[in-house]
């Protein structure tokens, strides 16, 4: 009876899905790998609105409502990258994120997953199966994060000057003039402020999106946020907060150059 049940909702929600015909554009610089991906997404019901062949090229044509999903291989044409390309995309509307690749170095694998809105990562050469279960995934995924974030009561409620977060019964008032950086710690993230911190079960990315309108926080590494207000000296590709050492990620140092002011 429970599996049943179980059976039941799991239909629903794809024939859910299905009805509003999911859109999915891939970013593949491999014409054969492009084309055989259409084939597998439009045999399997999705929507297939374009296909680019850069970086480049997709930021230039991708504008919100464009797709719900991107498939997008890590190593592109025309010097570009699925993971740089998918922090510019994000800008844009934040799509969720697959990506392919035959790359099978761990930093490379944890810069995606970590850095961007990649909710799934498919190794090549992949099957029709592969990139079915990445899609169901993702889709639940997407679903569950959109969800907890319109769950203010799970997570904080949100004015323009402070953070109120979840404190065992009650909420405690955060100012983010008093937040000096956020350190990512695997799956979790730390937020650091005055002399204590705070741990989240959410990762780094998550709590970004979460704090976008606080102006004065800004990523400048794939494992750091840190309030502008707060650095003390920049020198190289590090700065200090306080007496962090922080690195400053090649991705995002011109944003970080951009707000500071050298004379």
């Amino acid at each position: 009876m429970f599996i049943n049940i179980i059976c039941y909702y799991n239909f629903v929600f794809k024939y859910v899905f299905m009805l509003s015909k999911i859109k999915i554009v891939v970013v593949e610089d491999e014409i054969l790998i492009a084309e055989s991906l259409r084939m597998m997404l439009e045999n399997l019901g999705y929507e297939v609105p374009a296909i680019f062949n850069s970086g480049s090229e997709a930021i230039k044509n991708f504008r919100p409502g464009f797709a719900d999903i991107v498939i997008m291989d890590i190593e592109l044409a025309n010097n570009t990258n699925g993971i740089d390309t998918a922090i510019e995309l994000k800008k844009i509307c934040d799509p969720p994120i697959i990506f392919i690749t035959n790359n099978t170095d761990e930093r490379i694998r944890k810069k995606a997953i970590y850095e961007t809105s990649a909710l799934h990562y498919v190794t090549k050469p992949f099957t029709k199966l592969d990139i079915s279960i990445a899609i169901d995934l993702t889709l639940k995924l997407s679903g569950d994060k959109e969800t907890t974030s319109k769950n203010t009561s799970e997570f904080s409620h949100m004015m323009n000057d402070c953070i109120f977060v979840k404190d065992g019964s009650s909420f405690k008032k955060i100012m983010i003039s008093d937040i000096r950086f956020l350190k990512a710690e695997g799956s979790y993230c730390n937020l650091y402020y005055n002399d204590s911190n705070i741990l989240f079960s959410e990762n780094l990315s998550f709590l970004e999106g979460r704090l976008s309108f606080a102006k004065s926080l800004l990523r400048v590494h794939r494992s750091y946020i840190i309030n502008v207000n707060y650095i003390k000296k920049i020198q190289d590709n590090r700065l200090w907060v306080d007496d962090e050492e922080i690195p400053i990620g090649i991705t995002y140092k011109k944003e970080l150059g951009d707000l500071i002011r050298f004379i």
